[in-house]
């Protein structure tokens, strides 16, 4: 009987650890299915101090509207699971939307997480009540059963709202939502539409710092962007206006203003109030088709900065960033695989365009390529972090935004800048080797012109010389006429022997100003006039009878003119002091040489003696008319004569040319 008791025993205690273990398990399961029913918030499921509550089929949904399903105990076990967070309007059936309906969801939560919650963070484009616990304690917009009454929410960058949660075991989280026109901006949207429900969470400390700069943070960002695509993209049309011929500076151009334009789109809201309906209008669809049109541009850009021709077919890429906003509206692809299917091919055409200009050497493609694959990577990130696919923080958000946009053109202006700073280190270089050969060459002219200066002053000083020496021969040549004149008992003989000494000294009086003046191949007439007048009165002993008046402007005419006209001086002079004034009659003489215009010269010379018939005889020998004759026409002049009270002798002419015949 014992032994069979201690059996019982022994087989009681093997059995009571199998008992354990199996209430264990079926415990454990049940607070499982507990956790399950009701979803556990703690600290992993926040990030960056945000919460959302993307609980996925723990939210209920119920189309209509009843204040009664605000309360904790209501009973939601038959409504629809339909998690809100980034519901689109296309995947909410018809049959539960009439434009507005309930959420709920219940949870738990550690107490250290409810007394760190400080924020109620919610992000639509409806109207909403939040209920926490029964309780309402935020509203958005004005939610109203009818769409005329409804007011929405536009999302701004203005803080999250404040919320203190009491601790208690579990939470009831339901939230009253209207968005009417949600269907309808996904039938004219489609794709670009906002989404039909809405995002809800708490945040922390750490996200509440963030929400209170959220406004000046964007705007910063903003700032940055603008400030410096606007700075490239004056650059790049200053470029392009300056040297029109170059086309890579105008689709370089055209390149930072479409990342211009869809940067701002991209924060349209910091300025203006949107809607459901607008903000597509801006923040997606122009910001898409911008930003499309800039990046389809970046291969042509490089196949015409490097001059690869054989890439010139990219140009008609900008079609696919029409086709691609098109896609939105029409969904003929699927729009995620055609984008990313556009960027990929893209992307490959840069780094082959980059590898020939590479391979040509051609020097500084090292930061377009820089630039080029940066953007290209920033934009791969941005798709993947709004994806869900990888997280940043919110300051890497905001760097890879900035370095999205910026990275070509900067990478192209440094390009520019380091282009332009080689071409001017080698003008630089050149215009060095060019002063350096000019002050070779400028030496070589000092040496020159020292040279030919000192030649041209001793040719000076022996024409100076030469015109002395004429001008003593001809003193010598006219002390031999009065030596021989002086030996002649013939006074007609005497008086040709005086009229060819005065030629001879009109001609030496000539050489002596040449060689006293400055200008050797010049002669100032006026003095040279008065000089031949004296000496002729003087060889005559005319001077206290007659009376000689040079009227006329200080003026010089060239040797071939001067000589001619001092030898016509001279005759017509002498006919006056022979033939004008008889018996010892006084008289007065006018002499005068004036510039008419170009090169036409007037010589005037009157007496006002008895005159001179025109139909009397010549007297004496006549070669002194002839001479006059022959001389006037050697000066291409035109005699013409007067006699009335006396006689005036006009001859017009013109400046003879040295050389000519």
């Amino acid at each position: 009987m014992l032994y069979r008791t201690h059996i019982i025993l022994k087989n009681y205690e093997l059995k009571c650890p199998y008992f354990s273990t199996i209430t264990f398990i079926l415990f454990y399961f049940s607070i499982l299915d507990s956790y399950a029913q009701k979803p556990h918030i703690n600290e992993s499921l926040f990030k960056e101090g945000l919460l959302e509550l993307d609980l996925k089929d723990n939210w209920k949904y119920q189309p209509g509207d009843n204040l009664e399903w605000a309360k904790p105990d209501f009973d939601d076990t038959d409504w629809h699971k339909i998690n809100p967070i980034d519901l689109k309007a296309y995947r909410m059936p018809d049959s539960l939307w009439s434009g507005y309906g309930w959420w709920r969801i219940r949870f738990t939560a550690d107490p250290k997480i409810i007394e760190a919650i400080e924020r109620l963070y919610f992000y639509s484009w409806g109207a909403a009540e939040i209920y926490l616990n029964g309780e309402l304690v935020e509203t958005y917009g004005n939610f109203s059963t009818d769409s005329k009454l409804e007011q929405t929410f536009t999302p701004n960058y203005s803080p999250d709202r404040p919320l203190k949660i009491t601790p208690q075991n579990v939470y009831t989280l339901a939230v009253r939502y209207s968005n009417h026109q949600a269907k309808n901006n996904f039938r004219i949207f489609k794709y670009f539409s906002e989404n039909l429900a809405f995002n809800i969470g708490f945040s922390t400390a750490v996200r509440a710092r963030y929400s209170d700069f959220r406004y000046p943070n964007s705007f910063a960002t903003l700032s940055v962007l603008v400030a410096v695509l606007l700075i490239l993209f004056v650059l790049h049309l200053l470029l392009y206006f300056k040297f029109r011929k170059e086309e890579p500076y105008l689709v370089i151009t055209l390149i930072t203003f479409f990342f211009l334009c869809a940067a701002v789109c991209a924060h349209i809201l910091l300025f203006v109030e949107l809607d459901g309906f607008t903000n597509p209008i801006f923040s997606s669809i122009l910001n898409s088709t911008s930003f499309g049109l800039g990046y389809a541009l970046l291969p042509y850009s490089l196949s015409l900065l490097f001059r690869i021709q054989r890439f010139y077919w990219t140009k008609h890429l900008v079609w696919l960033a029409f086709l691609r906003t098109t896609n939105y509206f029409v969904p003929v692809f699927n729009f995620i695989l055609f984008d990313a299917s556009i960027i990929l091919s893209i992307i490959v055409l840069m780094v082959v365009i980059m590898r020939s200009a590479i391979k040509e050497k051609n020097r500084g493609a090292v930061y377009v390529t820089i630039g080029a694959i940066g953007t290209s990577f920033f934009l791969l990130v941005n798709r993947l972090f709004n994806a869900e696919l990888i997280s940043l923080s919110t300051f890497m958000y905001y760097v890879d935004l900035i370095l999205l946009y910026i990275s070509y053109p900067l990478g192209i202006y440094i390009y520019i800048t380091h282009q332009y700073g080689r071409l001017f280190l080698a003008m630089e270089q050149e215009v060095q080797e060019r002063t350096q050969q000019l002050n070779d060459t400028i030496k070589d002219l000092t040496k020159t012109q020292k040279e030919l200066s000192l030649k041209n002053s001793q040719n000076v000083l022996l024409l100076k010389e030469i015109h002395h020496r004429v001008k003593n021969n001809l003193e010598v040549v006219s002390g031999l006429l009065a030596l021989q004149s002086a030996k002649m008992e013939d006074p007609t003989m005497q008086e040709v022997m005086l009229a060819s000494q005065n030629r001879v000294h009109s001609m030496g009086i000539l050489h002596q100003k040449l060689y006293q003046s400055e200008h050797l191949a010049f002669i100032e007439m006026k003095n040279y006039f008065e000089n031949l007048c004296i000496n002729i009165l003087d060889s005559y002993s005319e001077s206290e009878r007659i009376k000689v008046n040079v009227e006329m402007k200080e003026l010089e005419l060239d040797v071939d003119t001067a000589v001619p006209l001092g030898l016509i001086v001279n005759e017509l002079l002498t006919n006056s002091l022979k033939y004008a004034f008889p018996n010892g009659e006084k008289g007065n003489i006018e002499l005068s040489l004036a510039h008419l215009n170009g090169q036409d010269f007037q010589l005037k010379i009157s007496d006002n003696g008895v005159g001179k018939p025109i139909d009397a005889e010549v007297k004496g020998t006549g070669f002194g008319t002839q001479l006059v004759e022959l001389l006037t026409r050697q000066i291409d002049g035109q005699l013409i004569q007067e006699i009335s009270n006396g006689t005036k002798i006009l001859i017009n002419f013109k400046r003879q040319v040295t050389g000519s015949s």
